[in-house]
This record gives structure tokens, sequence and C-alpha cells, in this order.
């Protein structure tokens, strides 16, 4: 039931969104065609292209044909990458990964993982699946339905220095030939996917991203979450 509601909720949030001129092919199966062509970027993350993530504000960037790919320890996938703005108080990054279906139709959706990395570029943290959350239109002004996970950084703490958001390629037909140390995504994936089963929204390797940045919220007094931590 928990299955069920998740896909028809998600489909009543998107029959709201507009179809709009995307940087990527408008089928699911012509996207897949392309991303299965796709190489990848470099040999490690050091090489990445790594735009300047706003201190505050709204960012709007497409996840399309033209962007980076790269073979993560879960596998081949194309991302977005941002070096993290220069400052000591904690905040919060929220990405929507939108509904943006041809005529308002959603035949699937690009479903975001984000990495955290230091600046020797080590992961110190990345959320999964299980972080992502239904989020209606009106949750952002102007905004659209999507999918969305929520990142709390506390710069003193973590020392983070770049983020980057790509999909699990377990769900684009694409999983790492053998399994690979390090590889903290693909099993959660597979399980999520088990749970979910024929109800889930077909994936994309491409999609339009909504970025929100703001000041981390204070509790009792103090700066709440000094740990980075997923909604």
């Amino acid at each position: 039931m928990r299955n069920s509601t998740f896909l028809l909720a998600a489909i009543a949030l998107a029959g709201c969104a507009a179809g709009t001129p995307s940087s990527y092919p408008a089928t699911t199966e012509a996207r897949l065609a392309v991303f299965a062509q796709a190489t990848p970027c470099c040999d490690d993350p050091s090489g990445f292209q790594y735009k300047a993530l706003p201190p505050r504000g709204i960012l709007e960037t497409d996840v399309g044909s033209a962007s980076q790919v790269f073979d993560f320890h879960s596998g081949k996938s194309p991302f977005v990458a941002f070096e993290l703005p220069q400052q000591t108080s904690p905040y919060r990054v929220r990405i929507k990964s939108e509904f943006k279906g041809k005529n308002g139709d959603v035949d699937a959706i690009f479903y975001p993982v984000v990495a955290l990395l230091d600046d020797t570029f080590i992961v110190t943290h990345m959320t999964g699946l299980d972080n992502l959350r239904l989020e209606p239109a009106l949750a952002t002004p102007g905004g659209e339905a999507g999918l969305s996970v929520s990142l709390a950084i506390d710069p003193v703490e973590q020392q983070g220095k770049y983020l980057v958001v790509f999909t699990p390629a377990v769900l684009l037909g694409e999983p790492p030939d053998l399994r690979r140390e390090g590889d903290m995504l693909t099993p959660p994936t597979l399980a999520w996917l088990e749970r979910r089963g024929e109800t889930l929204i077909p994936p994309s390797p491409y999609g339009h991203l909504h970025i929100t940045i703001v000041p981390e919220q204070a509790a009792g007094g103090s700066t709440a979450a000094a740990h980075s931590r997923s909604n």
C-alpha cells in the first residue's frame, strides 16, 4: 500500500508540471540510448568541472546529455558538481529533481543522490534513495513538483569542499560489473527497488534540478545539525 501511495502521489503532483524545453531527449528510451553511448570524463573527481554554489539563493540546472559522466563506485552516471561557498555558518542545501515530462506527463524522473567531498576529493557523506521525499509544487514559490533531498552542511566541523549530484547506475540498468570496494550505494538501492516493486516511476539518466541554499535553522539557542544529515 505504501508503494502504491508513492506512485499515485507522484503522478498527482506531476500533473501540474508543464512541459518545458530541456537539454536532453523527450522520451525515456531516447535518453537511455544517448546515455549508453556516454563515456567517463575523467579518472577521478579531481578532474571534475565544478561550478560555484552560491552562499544562498536558488540555482536551476539540468543533468543532460551534455553533462559530465563518471564511473562512480556504484557505476556510470551523469552528474553535476559544485564547489561549496566559503562561509563558516551552517547552511542547508535542498536539491529537487522536478517532474518535467512532455505535455505534463511523467514517463520517468532523475533520482538524485548527493555526495559531499572534502578538499582531497574523499567522500565524507552520501545520501541514498531512502532520503528522497515527494515535494509538491507549492513547497517552492513558482516551482514544480518533484523528488527532493535535503543536506545540512556545517563548514567548520565537516570540512566539506565539493558537492556532487548523480544517480545510482543500477537504476539505469548499468550496475558495476563486479562488487566494488567502496560501493555503498548499490546494495541499499537494490533493497529500495525491491520494496518499491512495480510502483516505481521509471528512472531517467537526465533531469532538471532546482537547488535551494538557505541558512540552517537554529534550535534551542544553538545551530541545529552540527553534522550533515538528510531529511
